[in-house]
Parts: C-alpha cells; sequence; structure tokens
C-alpha cells in the first residue's frame, strides 16, 4: 500500500525536520523542493541560476519551473520503488495542487495525507532566524512568511474540501510534535 504525503505549513513549521525522521521510520523519500533548488543553486545549474533569483528575493520559483522538477523527481527509480513518498515544500499554490493530482493519476496514483503543520507566526519567524541561514534575514523571512499565507494557505482549504487534509499543532518541540504524526501515518 503507497503512502503518497504532503506536508503542508507555513516556513520554519518543522516540514523538513519532520520529514526527515519520517523517512527513517517508513523509509519513503524526503522531496523537498527546498533542497532540489539550494543543489541547483550550489552546482550553478541552468534550473538553479533561474531559481536563485526568486529564491533570493523570498518569492516562489514559477509554477511550471517547480511542476517539472517535482515531476521528474516523482518518476525516479527510487520513489517508485518505495511505493510512496513525502513532499515537503510542494505543492505551494492550488495549480500546483492540481498539477500534482494530474500527474499522480496519470501514474495511477493519488495522496494519501496532507499533513498540515499549524504553528503562530512568532513561532516560525524564531525558528527561521535561529537556523543561521544566510538567507534568513528578519526582512526576507517576514516576506516569505507574507508570500506564504497568500499563496499557500489556500491549499488548507482545497484539501480540507478533498477530505485529504490532517491538522497538527506544530507549536511545540518535535518531542511533541512528530509522535502525533507518525500515529497518523502508521494509521494510513
Amino acid at each position: 500500500m503507497s503512502k503518497n504525503i504532503v506536508m503542508l505549513g507555513l516556513p520554519g513549521v518543522g516540514k523538513g525536520t519532520n520529514a526527515d525522521i519520517m523517512v527513517e521510520d517508513f523509509k519513503l523519500p524526503h522531496i523537498s523542493t527546498g533542497d532540489i533548488f539550494r543543489s541547483a543553486m550550489a552546482n550553478h545549474t541552468e534550473l538553479g541560476d533561474k531559481a536563485k533569483s526568486f529564491m533570493d528575493a523570498g518569492n516562489l520559483v514559477p509554477d511550471e519551473i517547480t511542476n517539472g522538477i517535482v515531476n521528474e523527481r516523482l518518476n525516479e527509480t527510487d520513489v517508485k520503488d518505495a511505493g510512496g513518498f513525502i513532499l515537503d515544500g510542494y505543492p505551494r499554490n492550488t495549480s500546483q495542487a492540481d498539477s500534482l493530482e494530474s500527474f499522480l493519476r496519470s501514474i495511477q496514483q493519488k495522496l494519501d495525507a496532507v499533513i498540515y503543520l499549524d504553528a503562530s507566526e512568532k513561532t516560525v519567524t524564531d525558528r527561521m532566524l535561529g537556523r543561521g541561514r544566510a538567507d534568513d534575514t528578519p526582512e526576507v523571512v517576514a516576506h516569505r512568511i507574507d508570500v506564504a499565507k497568500k499563496e499557500t494557505m489556500p491549499l488548507v482549504e482545497y484539501y480540507r474540501n478533498k477530505g485529504s487534509l490532517y491538522t497538527i499543532d506544530a507549536n511545540g518541540e518535535v518531542s511533541v510534535v512528530y509522535p502525533k504524526i507518525k500515529k497518523l501515518v502508521s494509521n494510513l
């Protein structure tokens, strides 16, 4: 049985941290668009250079670039062999969600759960400023949160209406939040 999971929430909410733990427990590949883009930027690939200008300003990378790279990754052998995936940082808007749903249908798959990690703006701001990334300045962090609220938060309603949304309070430490996620995923 597949476990195709999307981690959803504001930047800094703990999507990647919790997804990394899920990889160990459930042996599913963690597909992070942020990691894919950071790697591409570090290697100065064509995609990386295109993504860099958007990311440096705290803006989202255009849908057509993002959809293409995610679809390519979901088609790779390790993802197919694992029988599922954990998507972190994608989709970020309803257009990307429609693209993901269409792609999954084309390979006879579906999403099993969208886990919405819900935390306050103060919590995510403090976390992002504390992680020490060069691009996490107070101005960029505030802008990222604002962009995410406008672009990403409609996904909460989108997936709630589809019946696949599970909300988890993510204001606490990982040691409190992750057991709730593990129980949910174990019961899928």
